[in-house]
């Protein structure tokens, strides 16, 4: 038996604007929510959140989530954001870069005693960081390179892209980049950089690198790009695949965060630009169907307020 209920979609969860929805038939019985990805509504059953709101209790066998944020510093700032993780119960953090601007040890000690260690957390070298230091977190002899946590087995794998050093077509980095990631069976999989391939008009501009990188993505059936170096929230989806800048980190905060000049990049419109607001974003890798991939994402601040929603469908 099949009823029909209306679905009101908030597209723009700041501005609060509406778009109705077809009446939608659903099984009584079954729970299913409907979002949107890029302007086109999806329904798919919820396992593990729903859309609104990341659910603290979800099944782990059927769900990763990580959280992402960068620019990150010593400070009540940091402490805050990883008690959000934790309230979220958050299983793998990616730091897109800048983790050393005053006292990179209290960072690493701030991490550590809320469950960030090395065996979980990814960290990417930022143009304020120490290469070593890098290096020693994640035991390996480079900075740049594939790296995977035990614990997640064969569903995530990061590729860690250094853009302090020689990282263009013709570097050593790339075509080991390049090989890594075709050859990855992982489920899911990112490219993560602190200076970023796509962001909007800002302090930083972009690496100039994406024309070399962004075909190996799409090969390699990388599911997004993390970024960060400008201090703000910036989502993108590129011809479908996602690049976002996370520098929501608390080195600077409120007005100090970098301002959004522009709302594209080379024409293409960022989906969901904020400024002002930190915050650690949140997306959950969902583990259904092997011939589709689907996560979930939000940005949340530190009020533990929703200022951003998202998600994606890769089949």
């Amino acid at each position: 038996m099949f009823t029909f209920i209306m679905f009101i979609i908030s597209v723009s969860i700041v501005n609060m604007i509406y778009v109705p929805v077809m009446f939608v038939p659903i099984a009584l019985g079954s729970t299913m929510t409907s979002t949107v990805l890029d302007n086109k509504h999806v329904n798919y059953p919820v396992t593990s959140s729903s859309v609104g709101i990341p659910a603290a209790n979800f099944n782990k066998s059927k769900t990763l989530r990580i959280g992402v944020v960068g620019d990150i510093d010593s400070n009540q700032g940091l402490t805050k954001q990883l008690e959000i993780a934790n309230d979220y119960n958050v299983q793998v953090l990616i730091i897109p870069g800048d983790f050393e601007y005053t006292n990179g040890k209290g960072v690493l000690s701030t991490l550590q005693s809320h469950g960030f260690t090395k065996e979980n957390t990814d960290i990417v070298v930022g143009n304020h960081d120490s290469e070593k230091d890098v290096k020693a977190w994640l035991n390996e002899k480079e900075t740049f390179g594939e790296v995977n946590f035990a614990f997640s087995g064969d569903k995530l794998a990061l590729f860690n892209i250094d853009a302090n050093v020689k990282f263009d077509c013709s570097s050593t980095q790339f075509e080991t980049l390049k090989s890594q990631i075709e050859s990855s069976d992982a489920w899911y999989k990112f490219a993560v950089v602190h200076q970023p391939f796509v962001t909007v008009k800002s302090v930083h501009p972009p690496n100039g690198e994406f024309n070399c990188y962004d075909p190996i993505f799409r090969e390699g059936k990388i599911d997004g790009v993390l970024q960060a170096h400008n201090h703000n929230y910036e989502r993108f989806s590129i011809n479908g695949l996602m690049y976002g800048v996370f520098g929501t980190g608390t080195h600077d905060t409120g007005s100090r965060m970098y301002p959004l000049d522009s709302n594209t990049w080379q024409g293409n419109v960022c989906l969901k630009c904020i400024t002002g607001e930190n915050g650690i974003t949140i997306i959950d890798l969902h583990f259904n169907n092997k011939n589709t991939k689907q996560f979930v994402g939000w940005f949340i601040g530190m009020r533990q307020e929703i200022l951003d929603g998202f998600d994606s469908i890769v089949p």
